[in-house]
């Protein structure tokens, strides 16, 4: 996700960012900073007044003003245009309570819904200041791995939720968010990156870093100089993908020599997180309004078409699993997965169901998830947006360890076309 000192900060650089380079998810070129993020949301708002993302970016922006009743007025405006919102209280702290909020709240709740067969299968409770962001399964060994952003390092999950560290000190890796796993290769990837804090930013490392899951032994570095931020990284045929949170980006590794280049350029893809490489020469990035698909050949980016009062902002974790997507969602509610069925244009979602709703009493800062055979294992209770920019962790008196869910798989959504 896009790091910060507490969600309404995350939130606030979601709208932010989104609304800086275009008002649309496509900017051909950067525009001039807006004045206020107030003012680029109403600008976007006005170029897409139907657009319910907008209005609830809005009411972000606004609350952070401390115009309460502006907020309470764009949070009513969302809710007549859209659905699978519900407004966390961490990033509302300020109304959360006021009776129209509490009223708001609970009609956005209303319209959800509930789903909670999700079963606890690992409390990481070695090391409750360990703040994982990423998770990865190894179908080959049944196995599971965790970055930390805390610890600068990844770990494989042992019987009961034990750490057992993957990763060495000599390695020399910065905080560790996405993580994926090529099973038949053997090999894991792990994204590095500096830039979460004021120091790391002043020279900022990004690098995606592989490692030989036989040995356990550093393979080697792909170094992405340019980059703003990487955060999240999926495996392609030779190469690998890597999103730029902060700048809005895709850049694509080539394996065989470590060449970089930015597949969808700085600004086309605001607020860019979780990735997932599909078939016929497409990925699919997830963006601050709605996922992108990515042309593999060209790196042309569309954003999906959502159906009638749908929306899959604010996605973390993004996976191409059995021909749909899914996607763990965070800031425009507590905590949300959801699948998305594509129609044949692979541009228009058929269909949008949810396979763990905000009810999931685990829920809180999900972030990324890993598809295996008996289901999606997802990381939550992570308490990421703890990580402040000077490096240090707030409230370290009251972090819980994390925990991995694993939500069963439903029965299989036909694909349209």
């Amino acid at each position: 996700m896009t790091f910060a000192a507490d969600f309404r900060q995350v939130a606030i650089g979601v709208a932010a960012c989104a609304m800086a380079f275009a008002v649309r998810d496509l900017a051909a070129q950067t525009p001039a900073a807006p004045p206020s993020a107030v003012a680029a949301v109403a600008a976007a708002i006005a170029a897409d007044p139907g657009d319910a993302v907008l209005r609830y970016f809005m009411a972000v922006v606004k609350a952070q003003a401390g115009d309460n009743a502006g907020a309470l007025d764009a949070l009513a405006q969302t809710l007549e245009r859209g659905d699978g919102f519900l407004p966390p209280e961490d990033i509302f702290e300020a109304l959360a309570k006021d009776p129209r909020f509490r009223d708001l709240h609970q009609r956005f709740g209303r319209r959800l819904p509930r789903v909670v067969n999700a079963k606890i299968v690992a409390t990481l409770s070695d090391d409750p200041l360990l703040l994982p962001e990423g998770i990865a399964y190894d179908g080959a060994d049944k196995a599971l791995y965790v970055g930390s952003i805390a610890r600068r390092g990844v770990f494989r999950l042992g019987p009961k939720g034990t750490l057992v560290p993957f990763s060495a000190p000599a390695d020399g890796l910065d905080a560790v968010l996405g993580l994926a796993v090529d099973a038949k290769a053997r090999k894991l990837y792990a994204v590095s990156t500096s830039a979460l804090t004021t120091a790391g930013r002043t020279l900022p490392r990004n690098a995606v870093v592989a490692y030989d899951l036989r040995t356990g032994q550093r393979e080697r570095a792909y170094p992405v100089p340019a980059a703003v931020q990487l955060n999240d990284v999926a495996i392609g045929d030779g190469f690998i993908l890597a999103t730029d949170s902060a700048g809005g980006g895709v850049w694509r590794i080539a394996l065989s020599d470590g060449t970089v280049d930015a597949l969808v350029p700085l600004g086309r893809a605001p607020g860019a997180n979780g990735i997932a490489v599909a078939s016929n020469g497409r990925a699919y990035v997830a963006a601050n309004r709605r996922p992108l698909r990515v042309d593999l050949a060209t790196g042309d980016v569309t954003p999906l078409r959502m159906p009638a009062r749908e929306q899959a902002a604010g996605i973390d974790g993004l996976y191409w699993h059995d021909g749909h997507l899914i996607g763990v969602q965070n800031v425009t509610t507590r905590g949300r997965v959801v699948r998305l069925t594509l129609a044949a244009d692979g541009t228009t979602v058929a269909r949008l169901e949810t396979l763990q709703s905000h009810h999931q009493p685990a829920f809180f800062q999900p972030t990324t998830a890993a598809p295996a055979p008996d289901g999606l294992y997802v990381l939550t209770r992570t308490y990421v947006t703890r990580f402040g920019a000077d490096g240090k962790i707030a409230g370290v008196d009251t972090v819980a360890p994390a925990q991995v869910l694993r939500i069963p798989w439903p029965a299989a959504a036909s694909t349209p076309g």
